[in-house]
Parts: C-alpha cells; structure tokens; sequence
C-alpha cells in the first residue's frame, strides 16, 4: 500500500528533487501532487484526492508555508494530514513556529534520501494514528 504526497515548493527543481529523495526512501508512493505555493497547495486539497502526507517548503510567494500549515491545521477537512516543512531556514524561529502550529516535523536542506525517509515514516505514523476513532 502506497502514499499519496504532495509537494510544495517555488522550485520545479526542488519539487522534483524532493520526490526523487521520497522514491529512494524506500516507501511505496503511488501518487505526487505538485504545487508552487500555499494558495495552489489548498486549491490542490480541494479539488479532491487522498492525500496524506504534505512536505511544504517554508518561504513562498503568494502564500508561505506557515500560513499553508495555518490554513491546513484550522480546515476540518486536511488538519489530520501530516505537514512536514522543508527549510534552509538558519534562524529556529520559524521551524518553532512550524512546529507550534502543529507542524510533524521538518527537514533542512540539503537533505538526504534516509532524512526523508526518516521524516515519511513519522508522518505516515502520525497519519495512522490520527485516523484512529
């Protein structure tokens, strides 16, 4: 059984490596949804599909990744996914801010396959166990 993603980042590049490094993480993705920022990001939510695991890039145009996660955790139809922000962020300040909003945890850039892989398996844990009634 796989998991549906989606990734948000300015970067088309980045996007793609990000998904590279969840495809060597060694979990089973069966479905990649791209957005360049928070407001695609919540028009990708929904328009529908399963998602359940969203990796955010931090500083974005239009709409940055904490007011994404702000968005995600007050909506009563995403708050149980899982958000995991992506940063080269060098100040904690953000990161803690991330994690205050109910962000599952964070990767600094660079980043390697068994960080992601570290931070998918988290986040699938935390999925599952927030399905539970």
């Amino acid at each position: 059984m796989g998991v549906n993603v989606l990734i948000v980042d300015r970067s088309a590049v980045m996007r793609k490596i990000l998904e590279r490094a969840l495809r060597q993480a060694c979990v089973q993705i069966d479905h990649v949804v791209e957005a360049s920022d928070g407001v695609e990001a919540l028009e990708r939510l929904q328009a529908g599909g399963r998602i359940e695991v969203i990796f955010s890039e931090l500083n974005m145009p239009n709409m940055d990744g904490i007011e994404f996660l702000s968005q995600v955790k007050q909506s009563d139809s995403f708050r149980r996914i899982p958000v995991v922000m992506v940063t080269t962020e060098g100040t904690e300040a953000r990161v803690r801010e991330a994690l205050s909003l109910g962000a599952a945890g964070y990767v600094k850039k660079p980043f390697t396959p068994a960080q992601m892989q570290t931070a998918l398996r988290r986040a699938i844990t935390l999925q599952t166990a927030r399905s539970v009634p």
